[in-house]
């Protein structure tokens, strides 16, 4: 690959490309199918760069180094250092309280500052899971940074207390996209052009600020029909938590510049910045920076980040102690691109002539071998359980005689004595018990730990599912909801025919496939007649409908 003197990009020592295999990861790619643009730079070595498949099925076009994907969340690291420049400038501090500069948004009584978007710490409910509900999520309509303002600005209740809790939502990022674009005075994309991607060689990334914007070499983006692939794109001029365009060169001259900061003025306090850990109000570390995540992987700090938009897949990652830099760019939804990134990335280790080292293990404490009392009921720990905060559901249930914990993948509980267990990932399961039966659930430890209350089971009388029939509003998205019946179930109408089926799940509580599975939870008057229902769904708690007369 070409480039200019002083590009990091260019190396001029090269050495035998053999050891970077990259067309084994990508075997299951088609050549006629949509696929993926990967880059891997070692040390030392000549950057490599591969294209499989194909950039555009309608007028067919091979993928290279050179086209252009959009990178989904990947991009929020650009949002927070156009964020730390404008700290640098002296225009804001990290610490500010939001409303200083979004006067729309409500007072919760405790500030949310820029710092709490940029760590996913704000509290704030999540843009897509909010208009998911009102019938218009991404695809349905398209939407704009002023729309994502409005909405948020309507939320009456937040997830949690700002700084309590981390919980990764969209809606911090395009809110920093609107601070940096009044506080700096102009567009999010001429600001990082002149003051990150110019300077950094980034020539072939902008921003989507309007979707329909032709965009030279540009993949289109595809996910899995029933009869092949149908397109996939990403329909919106909401960015900031995304959108993003660039290619595998311009994203490898990113992680360039954030191994050799120095190249930018006020680089390393930039590149520190984004790389170190945020905290949460009691101190609690996070494995999340500046729009990065931080974490270890091989016994090495792994920096890095994946995204996701529409057919997009994307993943960034750095071993900085190695020099080992690797970027994924895919226009196949199908793809796994973290899991991909991730093994190309132990592939570059490998080829570096890295050896993991193997932690040691104490033998002053030993893992405690479960037991197994003679006594031991595993039928009186079974049941359905809810955290009450979050909305999550988990199962406990005896399969051939061995309590189980349903919540995702299902695992086998091993008991430890005094109703504790231990979890097959590793971790333990508290329960608590009244005239025994198992009432409360407690997964983790201490201020991890994850409280489960447990539920009554639904009611299974057809005839009780007229009681939630009905219209329901939510001031808080300006819409109407319908529960009607269909068939011998429920369906949540939404406007244009839009069906959701619910599923009854425990007493007043059913589910749906929404954003993965969301919750409602129907409320009861004191005489005992629904009166509204709240609603769980990925990143948004607790969303208030009430009954319409």
């Amino acid at each position: 690959m070409a480039g200019a003197a002083g590009d990091p990009l260019r190396i001029a020592v090269r050495q035998d490309r053999s050891g970077i295999d990259l067309d084994t990861a990508f075997a299951s790619i088609s050549p006629m199918a949509p696929g993926c643009a990967a880059g891997v730079v070692i040390a030392g070595a000549a950057p490599v760069i591969r294209g499989y498949g194909l950039a555009d099925l309608e007028h067919p076009a091979p993928i290279t180094g050179d086209t252009v994907f959009e990178t989904g969340s990947l991009a929020k690291q650009f949002t927070a250092a156009a964020m730390l420049l404008l700290v640098q400038d002296g225009k804001l501090a990290l610490d500010d309280d939001i409303r200083r500069y979004l006067p729309e948004m409500p007072d919760y009584g405790v500030p949310i500052t820029i710092r709490h978007l940029l760590t996913h710490s704000s509290g704030l409910r999540e843009q897509w899971s909010l208009l998911a509900l009102t019938g218009n999520g991404p695809g349905a309509q398209v939407h704009t940074l002023g729309m994502i303002l409005d909405l948020a600005s309507r939320q009456k209740g937040l997830n949690f207390g700002p700084g309590t809790e981390y919980l990764y939502t969209n809606t911090n990022y395009a809110l920093a996209a609107i601070i940096i674009e009044r506080v700096s005075g102009t567009s999010l994309q001429r600001f990082t052009e002149k003051r990150l991607f110019q300077p950094l060689g980034m020539r072939h990334s902008r921003w989507r600020e309007d979707f329909r914007t032709v965009v030279p070499g540009r993949a289109m983006a595809y996910a899995s029909g029933s009869e092949g692939f149908i397109a996939n794109m990403p329909f919106t001029n909401v960015y900031g938590n995304g959108g993003l365009l660039t290619t595998i060169a311009d994203l490898l001259r990113w992680n360039a510049f954030l191994d050799h900061p120095s190249d930018l003025p006020g680089g390393e306090a930039l590149a520190t910045a984004l790389q170190t850990p945020g905290k949460l109000r009691n101190g609690t570390p996070l494995e999340y920076g500046l729009g990065l995540e931080i974490t270890r992987a091989h016994g090495l700090r792994l920096i890095a980040h994946s995204g996701s938009t529409a057919g997009y897949k994307a993943w960034l990652g750095r071993y900085p102690e190695r020099h080992v830099s690797v970027a994924l760019l895919c226009n196949n939804g199908d793809v796994d691109s973290v899991e991909l990134g991730e093994g190309i990335a132990e592939h570059a280790l490998r080829a570096a002539g890295y050896i993991e080292r193997r932690p040691v293990v104490s033998a002053a404490r030993p893992t405690p071998s479960p037991i197994r009392p003679a006594d031991l009921d595993p039928a009186q720990y079974q049941g359905l359980f809810r955290d009450t905060v979050t909305g999550e559901l988990a199962t406990t249930q005896v399969v051939e005689g061995q309590l189980t914990l349903q919540r995702g993948a299902m695992q086998q509980l091993a008991p430890m004595g005094k109703d504790r267990f231990r979890r097959a990932d590793g971790g333990m399961a508290q329960f608590v018990r009244e005239n025994g039966k198992a009432v409360e659930l407690i997964l983790g430890a201490d201020r991890l730990s994850q409280r489960f209350v447990a539920v009554a089971p639904a009611n299974a009388d057809p005839a009780a599912l007229d009681a939630y029939v009905g219209t329901y509003y939510s001031v808080e998205l300006d819409r109407h909801i319908s529960v009607v019946r269909n068939g011998g179930g429920l369906v949540m109408r939404q406007p244009f025919a839009v069906d959701w089926q619910l599923t009854p799940r425990f007493a007043d509580g059913f589910t749906t496939r929404l954003r993965g599975t969301t919750s409602f939870v129907f409320s009861r008057a004191p005489d005992g007649k629904i009166d509204g229902f709240a609603a769980w769904v990925n990143g948004a708690r607790n969303i208030r409908f009430a009954r319409q007369p």
